[in-house]
């Protein structure tokens, strides 16, 4: 459950990221503070405590548990959402501004020239730190162990709990497992 946890998150941080850059790149300011202001708190938070936060706090706020995989989903997204602002809000001010100053001689508005002029160039450019940041999404996976999701840590914290006798070996093969659940997406960078 671990690559489809990851999988689930970036899929639904990245068009939350991308709604969040295109607030903070915004001339309008009733869009671009509110996004920052998301994006400084969910970046100078613990994952961890987001977690606790999540696991704890939002069954009394909503009146019903929630699984443990459905609080990590939700607070990957959450959290995710604010790197992957920053990684494709980088890359479309990193873009010089005669693309703007070209599509706007063209006669195309603020929303034609960022969906078909902007938007695709930038993430373009951002496609190697979006990589590494579903990389990082993959390994934050593991800390859902400590709200019981059932991902690799998991698992081999119970095989460890079972041998109690070799744990470094266990251990070892769970960075094992890590290091090849992260190469493949290294590699297509």
């Amino acid at each position: 459950s671990t690559l489809i946890l990851a999988a689930l998150a970036l899929l639904l941080a990245f068009p939350l990221g991308l709604l969040l850059s295109l607030a903070r790149v915004s001339p309008w300011r009733w869009l671009r503070y509110p996004a920052t202001v998301w994006v400084y708190v969910m970046r100078g938070i613990p994952l961890l405590m987001v977690i606790f936060w999540t696991y704890f706090l939002v069954p009394l706020l909503i009146g019903h548990n929630i699984t443990g995989f459905t609080t990590m989903l939700c607070t990957l997204v959450v959290y995710q959402s604010a790197y992957l602002c920053e990684i494709i809000r980088g890359a479309i001010q990193a873009l010089p501004t005669g693309q703007y100053e070209a599509s706007r001689a063209l006669g195309m508005g603020y929303l034609r020239t960022t969906v078909w002029v902007i938007l695709p160039q930038a993430l373009y450019n951002a496609l190697p730190s979006l990589i590494s940041q579903f990389i990082s999404i993959i390994k934050e996976t593991s800390l859902g162990y400590v709200i019981n999701v059932q991902e690799v840590t998991f698992a081999a914290n119970q095989i460890n709990n079972q041998l109690l006798t070799k744990p470094f070996q266990v251990f070892f093969i769970l960075a094992i497992t890590y290091y090849v659940l992260c190469y493949g997406p290294e590699c297509v960078k």
